[in-house]
Order: C-alpha cells, then structure tokens, then sequence
C-alpha cells in the first residue's frame, strides 16, 4: 500500500528557492495594458490601450520603479493623460510594488474626485479588488482618504494645502495634481514640493516622485520650474511627405477662413522642412510611437539635473475623435480678438489649458538691461543740483538691513544716491555690538554734499515692518519719532493711497515695559507706488518724474528693481492686474524704491509747485553758490538828460535847479522804496520749515 505524503524537504527548498528569486520588474506601461480596465462612463471603456495616447507610454515607462529616475514632470494639455497615468502607476504600484503611496491635490474637492476615481480603478480591476480592504464599516481602512492594500500598505489621498497633511505620512511615491494651483507656500513653512519630497527621506533608493499640472501664469508657475530641472521632452512627429520629426508647435499652426461665408473652414499645420501641408487625418500616421510601429518619439531638448525627466504636450497631439485641430484654431482666434480689445482672459486660458504653456500677460516694464545702459555716471553720496531733499528707506531681512538714499527735486524727479547692505541681526538692539541699527543711525546723522558745496541731511526715513523682525522695528521707530524716522507697512488690500493719510497707532514693549499706542504704523500702498514708479515714468530718463540712478551702484540692484511684474488675473470673471514675484528672484530694491517714495509724499513733495522749490532752494543755496564770495561793485546809474522844450537844447544841471535854489540847499533825494513782499503759498511755507531743517543740521 503506497501513501502519497508531501515531501517537506521539496517543499522547503522550493519555497526558499521562491522566496530568493527578485520581484519581477515592473513595468507599468505593460502592467496598464495588461491589467487596466477603463470605466464604462469614459469616452474609451474597456482594456486600456495606448492608441488612444501614444505619447503617454515613455511617461509611464519612466514611472516604473526600475527606472533609474526619481521624479517625473508633465506639463500637459487638460484632459489628456495626466490622471490616468497616475491611476495606472498607483494601481501598479498596488498589485505589484505594495508601499505606501501618498495623493496630492489643491482642494478636498479633487481629493474627493480622485479618490472616487481610485475606487471605480479598484472595482474594475479584479487584481487591486482583491488587495484592497473592502468598505464595510465605519472603521474600514477604506475610505475617502486612505485605501488599505495588503494589509501593510495604505495609498493617502489629501490636500496639499495643510504641512499637517505633508508631515504626517511616510512614503516612497508621492502624486502631486495640478502643482500649479497649490499654495506658493503651505502654512508659511515652505514649498510644497520641499515639503512633500522630505515624506521620502528614509526611501532615498527607491523614492519616486510624480508632478502633473497645467500651467498658469509665466514667472510664477511652478510646474515650469520643475520642467526646467528635467529633460523638457517634446513629442516629435514625422512629416508624412518628406519623414522630417518635428514637434506640433503653436508658430507653425494656421488657419483659414471661406471666403464668401467668412466661417473658418480649415486648419492645418506646416512643415517646417519642406513646407508640406499637414491636414489632421495625418495623425493616423503621425502620432505613433516606435513600439505600435510608427516613427514618433520622445526628443529630450535638455540633460536636465540628472534626476528629473519632463515632458509637455499640447491639445494637438489629440487623437482622432477628440477635439480636432478646427476647434482649436477658432478658440485661438477668438482669443487673438479679444486680446486685441486688452482682454488677456481668453489667450490665458488657451496657453494654459490648450497648449499646456503658461502665459506672460504682463504688461511692459523696462529690463535691468535697459536701465544698466542708461546709468548716469554721477558720484555716489552727491547730491545733484537740481535736487533738494533727500529720504532713506530701509528693508529688514533675517540676517542684514539694506538701506537706499535717494534725492528729489522739481516734479519728484529723484536720484538714487546709495545702496547699502548691513549685515548683522535685526534683533540686536541699537548700540550693541553688531547691531546693524548702529549703522542706520550713521547714515542718518551723517550730512550728504550738495553739488553746491552744501551739506544737507536726510529728511525723514522709513523701516519697513515686514518679516520676523517686527517688534524690533517698532522699538526702533518709536524712539527716533523725533528724527522723522517712521514705520510702514505694505496695505493688505489694494489701490491704497502711496502712504495713508494718518498712521496707525501700535503698542510697544521695551525692555519689560509696555507703552501703549506707543509707535505709528504707516500704511504703504505698494501695488499703487508699483504702478508709478514701474510702468510708464520708469522709461523716462529726465524731466518730472523721472529717476536715475549711478553706474557704480551693484549690478544686482538693477534685476531687483525690475524683479516683480505687472499681470492681468481674473476673479469670479473680473480682470484684476496685481504686481507678482517670479519664484527665487530678489526684489529689495523694488520695495526700498517704493518706500522712499512714500516718504517723499509724506513729506509732500508731490503737492509742490516750481514756486516752493524754489523758496526752498533759495533757503539751502545762496545764489551765489557761496557764503563767503566777495558781492559785485554795483554799477552807477547814466545821468538823466533833460531838453528845453521850446528850443531842444540839452539842459545843464545848473540850468534844470534854477537860478535860485543853490545846490547845497537842497535835500539829498530818498532813495526808492522797497516792494511789498509777496505772499508765498501754505505748501512753499511749509517747503523752507524742511529747508531751515536741513539748513541747521548741516551747519552744525
């Protein structure tokens, strides 16, 4: 009798052998052909398959775990493979690569959105159904915002808004949706990117990250920083007359319209080799990758950061059936007609959304380059004659104060005089050692030369309240009040005056003592002072208005003069034009120059007339240009010669007195008398009070 009995020694050996054997790599553009199961709603129920995206493969072969990159960047169109690649990598993930796995998007709607999406991949899907933990209960780990697998794994699905939601989780792959509309930074903490990546810190090895978005505006996007750090990758496709590969680019699209009925009938694209036609039945041909037997691929225009692989796409790599090349042509053209009539609206959302390229709807400034060429080769710390008054702004920082001197004369035309970085910490207090106060207080007690020969001190100052240094700013205004010394800050909301009419009165605590209302905060509207100084009167070079600045001030100051930009956005469909920071750019000498305008209007040199400045400057500089020059010999007068009437004969002196009355009988003539004073206006009263300030201290 024989008994079938299971050999354990096999068995142990085998399962060893089993246990030893590598994961079979996964490729996630073959595990989506294979496994994926697109829902019946979509426009392509049924198996996945690439011919409905071809330029979604590479970005998916890139996603998988083997592959040697660690983060993925596509910049793509709306509605075209964004969120069904990352489904199709998290459901990979799931079947084969259990970890955890963590979603990102804007708001909790999308989170919502998303993860219904995750559930309806998951029902489909009988290998994910099988993994995932089913939602029976209330205390199922499957939920809105967490999908168990395989009972050691969970993908999170959250908002990026909060550094909560970044700082809870550990994970080796992060999604991140639409970057480009999440917070510039999350809770004043940070980026979101920094935020997000540091989740993957005990994964170094095996970390990937995978950013998606359509882009917005040009200089504040960030999924246009991140596509610069990578490959920037463009689909190319092969002119189907002579073979040549080019990308659908925007300069190469056209157009046309029936001549009788003037509705645009056509739209086409050129070669830019051979000039051919290229009608949109060509896509057929065209947009086939090398593995479904066509001849178009991914072209890397970049080596990148060696990390990083990025890719973008627009809406005319479509597929057939989607929307056609017509469609996009008359939404171009409506744009292009509004955009004529200044309504940027249209043409943002067709970069945006159509072409997946952000949009530069700025309005023109002059570039540092322009101002570098026109720098005027005048001293520093000189004072030149047409300008009378001179204001200091200072910045705070967390390591440094930079402080910048300029002059105004006639028509708040101005001269920047210096520009000065003082390095040490904010929070040392005046006098102690290292504290950059002490060398504010310098500069303010220090008299600047007129090209007279004159000294003339600085009339008021400014401290911008901004950063963590606020309370050592107002300590430090509150005990210079006396000095002109004020504290500002820029207004919250817009189209606020250039300085508000009356401060704001703050409590201040020194040394243990609280004194109440104790220092005054003056409003600054920066967007409005932005406007005057950075728009039109920024080209002028001389006349009212107008600034100047030296050329041996720092190269540096001229990109950060010019740092913000002027753009059009649109809330609830109203264009609002706000001045913006590109992302990593310096701007303090933007705000340094919208500060001493400030101050220029607080002292009000924009109400006076040629009249006051030049009572003001008859104060501060004798005509002669100097005290002590010896006065001109006054010329006499010609004698007067009188005629006799009746003859025409020409009088002597005798015969004009008379015979009777001796000369020395008569009394000496009065001399004329003077002209009554005329009266001075209140503004140029008010124009020598600064005069017979800056007169005093400079003679000291």
């Amino acid at each position: 009798m024989r008994f079938h009995f299971a050999d354990g020694y096999a068995l142990g050996i085998t399962a060893a052998i089993e246990g030893a054997r590598p994961d079979p790599e996964l490729r996630v553009d073959e595990w989506a052909e294979e496994f994926m199961i697109l829902p019946k709603s979509g426009p392509a129920p049924g198996e996945f398959r690439f011919d409905r995206s071809y330029p979604a493969r590479r970005v998916h072969q890139v996603l998988s775990p083997g592959h040697p990159c660690k983060r993925v960047v596509a910049r793509v169109a709306s509605q075209m493979f964004k969120t069904q690649t990352a489904l199709n990598w998290i459901g990979a993930l799931i079947h084969r690569r259990p970890r955890n796995i963590l979603a990102l998007e804007p708001t909790d709607t999308l989170v919502k959105r998303f993860s219904a999406r995750v559930s309806t991949m998951i029902r489909n899907v009988p290998e994910l159904r099988e993994r995932v933990s089913a939602a029976k209960s209330r205390d199922s780990r499957n939920t809105v915002q967490a999908k168990d697998f395989l009972g050691d794994a969970t993908l999170y699905m959250n908002t990026a808004g909060s550094a909560a939601n970044l700082a809870e989780v550990s994970a080796p792959y992060i999604y991140v949706d639409e970057i480009d509309r999440l917070e510039r930074s999350v809770d004043d903490e940070g980026d979101p990117v920094e935020l997000a990546e540091a989740r993957a810190t005990q994964y170094a090895n095996d970390a990937k990250f995978f950013y998606t978005s359509s882009p917005s505006v040009k200089g504040m996007s960030k999924i246009d920083e991140l596509f610069e750090m990578g490959t920037r990758e463009e689909y190319h496709v092969p002119c189907p007359h002579c073979g040549h590969l080019h990308a659908l680019a925007l300069a190469n699209f056209q157009y046309a319209r029936d001549p009788e009925t003037g509705f645009m009938d056509r739209a086409w694209f050129v070669c830019p080799e051979c000039g051919f036609e290229i009608d949109e039945h060509h896509k057929t041909t065209m947009l086939p990758d090398v593995a479904a037997g066509g001849e178009a691929r991914w072209v890397a225009t970049a080596k990148g950061d060696g990390e990083t692989i990025s890719f973008t796409c627009s809406a005319f790599y479509m597929p057939v059936g989607a929307i056609t090349w017509l469609s996009l042509a008359r939404q171009y053209a409506r744009a292009k007609d509004r955009l004529q009539r200044g309504d940027h609206e249209a043409m943002q959302v067709f970069f945006n959304t159509r072409m997946g390229l952000s949009y530069d709807n700025t309005e023109s400034v002059s570039t540092a380059d322009q101002l570098r060429s026109r720098a005027e080769p005048y001293p520093m710390r000189i004072i030149p004659d047409r300008a009378l008054v001179v204001t200091m702004a200072v910045d705070t920082q967390g390591d440094r104060l930079e402080a910048q001197i300029e002059a105004w004369g006639p028509g708040l035309e101005h001269w920047v005089l210096d520009y000065e970085k003082i390095i040490g910490s904010p929070s040392l207090a005046p006098g102690s050692h290292g504290s950059p106060w002490n060398r504010v207080d310098e500069i303010r007690r220090t008299p600047l030369l007129h090209a007279s020969g004159r000294a003339i001190m600085i009339s008021a100052y400014a401290v911008d309240t901004g950063g963590s240094n606020t309370q050592d700013v107002y300590n430090y205004t509150a005990a210079r009040k006396g000095l002109h010394c004020v504290a500002i800050h820029g207004a919250t909301r817009p189209n606020r005056p250039i300085i508000g009419m009356a401060p704001k009165k703050v409590d201040i605590e020194w040394g243990g003592t609280k004194t109440p209302d104790g220092v005054e905060l003056w409003e600054v509207g920066t967007d409005v002072a932005k406007d005057h100084l950075l728009l039109d009167r920024m080209k002028l070079t001389e006349g009212p208005g107008a600034m100047h600045f030296p050329d041996a001030i720092d190269e540096q100051w001229f990109d950060q003069l010019v740092a913000e930009r002027m753009v059009v956005v649109y809330r609830k469909g109203r264009a609002v034009r706000q001045w913006i920071k590109p992302n990593g750019v310096r701007n303090e000498a933007t705000d340094l120059s919208v500060y001493n305008l400030a101050m220029a209007h607080k002292l009000g040199l924009h109400k006076w007339s040629e009249l006051d400045w030049r009572e003001l400057r008859k104060k501060l500089i004798p005509p002669t240009g100097d005290l002590f020059a010896p006065q001109p010999t006054p010329t006499p007068p010609r004698p007067i010669e009188l005629t006799d009437p009746e003859t025409g004969e020409i009088l002597t002196d005798d015969q004009t007195r008379g015979p009777t009355a001796p000369a020395d009988t008569y009394p000496p003539a009065e001399p004329p008398s003077p002209p009554s004073p005329q009266p001075i206006p209140m503004a140029a009263l008010q124009a020598p009070a600064v005069g017979r300030r800056i007169i005093n201290r400079g003679m000291r």
